[in-house]
């Protein structure tokens, strides 16, 4: 009997050790009271949500009471950290709406914002919603029909003066205004990111320069070939109908950017690498649906990457441009972009197309050619002095598909007349493309196979209203 009583003592035992044990890790993995992910305050107007951001400590939110909020100047002046982050949402998501000449403007860092809605309102000048600290996020919320009653009137929805900060799952429509949607500024902004947004029903500039959805400015701008850049991510957004000025839809002009993954339907313009080296354009899909004005994308620059992009139904579809020679006055009527700064006080309209990667994209029934090199050659000479060719840029592996005709590949040849004589180019390598259809002499490099061998559709999957912007608009 006392043996019996002793083994069921030390077995007592035995599970309260293991139950205090495993108490002991679990208590170990709870926050305390020093490391508590903040406080939890509601406001309902201006007066008391400006006291709460003053405030605010790191970790702490705050909700804006759903309702509408006109005129009212949001500044997120708290400063969070990066494991616990200030953060301003909605009540409801969507049900929060700022109008009027109502703006958000970060200026400390580790600041979330989500849920906001920003429709029917206006503004002068500035932008709607402005990064000037680092690491901040803007995150499903929507900006519509933010517009001013003069078109011309110019300013930016979203625009970056800071670094590092993230503007995902965002809704951004019916944009009418001169200024382009998204910015980047010239100094001191590096490493900022949109990603997932859904852009949409964008009006049009008729046809005045500077209304791209993306102006990526930057180290880069003024063809510099240094390490620095904007870093600047361009992924996985859903564009559609969004012609701003009709040109440029995504513009690059600086270095070292990434465009990647997105999917641009029934837009007129293109990708852009219009200033700047070093970028890569990459895995998007461009469904231009016969829209006349729309196209693929167009490149100057060095060292630029361009592949798995799929392109159909444009104007044209990859066009490397003829580069500006800045040098000296070729004819004494050279009329130069002058910057400061610069080496020669001056800068090109067009960088010149050096080694350049084009490979494995999918072009499917362009009206024109699926491939341009040397693109508006001699365009507005002498006054511009566009006439240095494209050279030792490789264009490999890109399957094109012509089942209506039209041409493949179309080339510039050089003017041998004086003052250009003495200009000379080294050659462009082409390997391992594949043509079926199309009309032209192709050069070697390419393969073209009969409609016999016409390939299956290639698969391409492009992105989808569910894929992208705030869940609470889809619902």
């Amino acid at each position: 009997m006392s043996m019996h009583i002793g083994r069921t003592c030390r077995l007592m035992f035995l599970v309260f050790l293991l139950s205090y044990q495993s108490f002991a890790a679990l208590s170990a993995k709870q926050p305390t009271a020093d490391s508590s992910v903040g406080s939890f305050k509601q406001v309902s107007n201006a007066e008391e949500l400006k006291a709460a951001i003053v405030s605010a400590k790191p970790g702490d939110t705050i909700a804006m009471r759903d309702g509408t909020w006109k005129d009212i100047n949001i500044v997120l002046s708290a400063a969070g950290t990066a494991s616990a982050p200030v953060t301003l949402r909605a009540q409801t998501p969507g049900k929060v709406i700022l109008t009027g000449g109502s703006t958000l403007t970060y200026t400390a860092p580790y600041v979330n914002v989500e849920g906001l809605l920003f429709r029917d309102g206006a503004l002068t000048s500035g932008s709607v919603v402005t990064f000037k600290s680092d690491h901040g996020k803007l995150l499903s919320s929507a900006i519509i029909n933010y517009n001013p009653p003069d078109p011309l009137t110019k300013y930016y929805w979203v625009f970056f003066e800071g670094s590092d900060n993230l503007v995902e799952r965002c809704s951004f429509k019916e944009k009418t205004n001169m200024q382009p949607l998204i910015g980047n500024g010239i100094q001191g902004a590096r490493r900022n990111a949109v990603v997932r947004n859904h852009i949409s029903d964008m009006g049009s500039s008729h046809g005045r320069n500077g209304m791209e959805m993306f102006r990526i400015w930057g180290y880069g701008g003024s063809e510099e070939l240094g390490d620095d850049g904007a870093y600047f991510t361009v992924a996985e957004n859903l564009l559609e109908r969004a012609d701003g000025e009709g040109m440029e839809i995504i513009s690059l002009k600086s270095n070292r950017n990434r465009v990647l993954n997105n999917t641009i339907r029934d837009t007129i313009g293109g990708i852009t690498n219009r200033s700047g080296n070093f970028n890569t354009i990459a895995g998007n899909v461009i469904l231009c649906g016969g829209r006349r004005g729309a196209y693929g994308m167009r490149t100057t620059g060095q060292q630029q990457r361009i592949y798995d992009n799929y392109i159909s139904n444009c104007e044209y579809g990859i066009m490397l441009m003829s580069g500006e020679y800045i040098d000296r006055d070729l004819t004494g009527k050279y009329e130069p972009i002058k910057r400061e700064g610069t080496p020669l006080g001056r800068v090109p309209r067009y960088g010149w197309v050096k080694q350049i990667e084009v490979a494995r994209n999918t072009l499917v029934d362009n009206s024109g050619p699926d491939i341009t090199v040397g693109g508006n050659y001699k365009s507005g000479w002498p006054g511009a002095q566009r006439v240095l060719l494209p050279e030792d840029n490789l264009i490999a592996n890109n399957l094109i598909i012509k089942t209506k005709g039209s041409t493949v590949l179309e080339t510039t040849v050089q003017d041998s007349q004086a003052p250009l004589d003495g200009f000379s180019f080294k050659p462009n390598r082409f390997a391992s493309n594949v043509v079926f259809g199309g009309e032209a002499v192709i050069p070697e490099g390419f393969t073209r196979a009969g409609a016999d061998k016409m390939p299956p559709a290639p698969q391409v999957k492009p992105l989808t209203v569910a894929d992208v912007g705030p869940e609470w608009m889809r619902k």
